[in-house]
């Protein structure tokens, strides 16, 4: 093991840049730059407003403080000491009061501290709640991983772990600062021992968990840029749907398996999805069309169904970002 608890591991078919670069969306690195620049402009938004206005936050600074020494030295502060006979003279503070280039500082300060204190958390939080994915715990499942691992190229087979979702289907990867972890709930893993056997539904969800971590969506350095301007309806979903459409694709190349199955199964239950007319399916998803479908999916960081499995459909391409 390494330092890090990772198991390094050499690479015996990795999948090429060139045939990675194929699978990812054709708007996923533009919309990305586009995020790095809409969050430049807000934080020089923040800073130019803070230095044009430095004089004048300095004196009200100034003054502010001055008020504080002058009620002390007439008997204290009625706030502090529970009476208010000073109260019309005393100095006042309200964050409402605050100027909006001081209130987004501050904003962006808590958010990048936050960031840093939720990726740990959210950590172990998981990790305490779990089971790891190893050689001797569902060594099967770990046999892909250590297998997609060695296509990908990747040094370092990422942590994997199993938890109880209480009925939600779902899988993700995280990261911290200096490494990534893929979570798989229980639900979702439990079709390849229970329901139907079925590998190939768990190796397509853990191969998009995987292109997450390999194209780098999953990591701090990766976040960081885009820390404040992700957060912005329509831009940072947009960019986060040609994100999921490179992923899938990516899947698909890892795994052979167009992945329908593995969105049937998210979309309407492990217990059903086996019994989806894929055919017919598809031939009605492309008859959805309309003004709040358009719009369902512009808000969504993830593709809708209906426009998700038609591109998973076709096995090539870039999935419809609108």
């Amino acid at each position: 093991m390494s330092p890090e608890g990772q198991t390094c591991i050499t690479a015996e078919k990795a999948v090429t840049r060139a045939e990675a670069e194929t699978c990812r969306h054709r708007s996923e690195k533009r919309w990305y730059v586009i995020l790095i620049i809409i969050n430049i402009m807000m934080i020089a938004a923040v800073v130019g407003g803070l230095a044009v206005h430095a004089d004048q936050y300095r004196q009200k600074c100034t003054a502010y403080l001055e008020q504080v020494q002058e009620s002390i030295s007439e008997g204290g502060i009625s706030l502090l000491s529970g009476s208010a006979d000073h109260a019309e003279n005393e100095p006042s503070f309200d964050i409402k009061d605050l100027p909006w280039d001081i209130k987004g500082a501050g904003i962006g300060i808590a958010m990048i501290f936050a960031l840093y204190i939720v990726t740990i958390y959210l950590y172990a939080e998981k990790k305490a709640n779990s089971v790891r994915i190893t050689a001797q715990n569902f060594p099967e499942v770990y046999e892909i991983v250590l297998e997609q691992a060695k296509q990908l190229g990747m040094k370092k087979i990422p942590e994997i772990y199993v938890i109880q979702g209480s009925g939600i289907l779902n899988a993700f990867s995280a990261f911290l600062p200096n490494r990534q972890y893929i979570i798989i709930y229980t639900e979702i893993f439990e079709v390849a021992y229970r329901e139907h056997h079925d590998t190939d539904t768990l190796r397509f969800i853990i191969g998009h968990e995987m292109a997450h971590i390999y194209y780098g969506h999953a990591t701090l350095h990766y976040n960081l840029p885009i820390l404040f301007s992700r957060l912005l309806p329509v831009f940072g979903t947009t960019a986060s749907r040609a994100r999921e459409y490179s992923c899938d694709r990516l899947a698909q190349h890892l795994t052979g398996t167009d992945g329908i199955d593995s969105m049937m199964m998210l979309m309407i239950d492990r217990h059903l999805y086996k019994q989806v007319n894929v055919a017919d399916y598809l031939k009605h998803a492309e008859e959805q069309h309309g003004f709040f479908l358009w719009l369902s999916n512009l808000l969504s960081d993830h593709p809708v169904a209906c426009k998700r499995i038609p591109a998973l459909a076709k096995r090539e391409g870039s999935g419809a970002l609108y």
